[in-house]
């Protein structure tokens, strides 16, 4: 299998779900892992017939962004992963990097709200699946521990 696994990761135990299978596939198909974190693009408030402002990002963010990646990826007990923090909005920054990357799929966990709360609020997933031009694999909530 040519090119990459994409793994999104945001540092809850769905993701890290998500790690542990994108890593497990990694190993299993001899291809490079690269495990991404976005840091949410926020939209300022715009003033009355303005248009939305999104601010540039601090400085902070992609430090605070590499410390959880390292964080999470050492819990996994990854070491040879490409860690990446990346700005934006997640389904978008992932999808493109999927691109860049040449990946295989890309693996991102889902918090399991339900079609209703998922709809109202959004979800990763759910626009990944969207935009990304290659496959998504969607890690449920639970699936480590109902299949080891």
């Amino acid at each position: 299998m040519d090119g990459s696994i994409v793994c999104g990761v945001d540092g809850s135990d769905e993701s890290r779900d998500a790690l542990r299978v994108a890593a497990q596939l990694s190993g299993q198909l001899g291809v490079p892992l690269v495990v991404a974190h976005v840091t949410q693009a926020e939209a300022a408030a715009p003033a009355v017939g303005a248009h939305p402002v999104t601010p540039p990002p601090a400085r902070r963010e992609p430090q605070a962004g590499q410390v959880l990646l390292e964080q999470v990826a050492a819990e996994v007990g990854l070491y040879d992963a490409d860690l990446r923090s990346l700005h934006g909005l997640p389904a978008e920054r992932l999808a493109e990097l999927a691109d860049e990357e040449t990946a295989a799929f890309v693996v991102v966990g889902s918090r399991g709200r339900g079609a209703f709360k998922a709809a109202f609020l959004g979800s990763v997933s759910r626009d990944l699946i969207g935009v990304a031009s290659c496959p998504v694999l969607v890690v449920p909530p639970g699936a480590i521990s109902a299949h080891g």
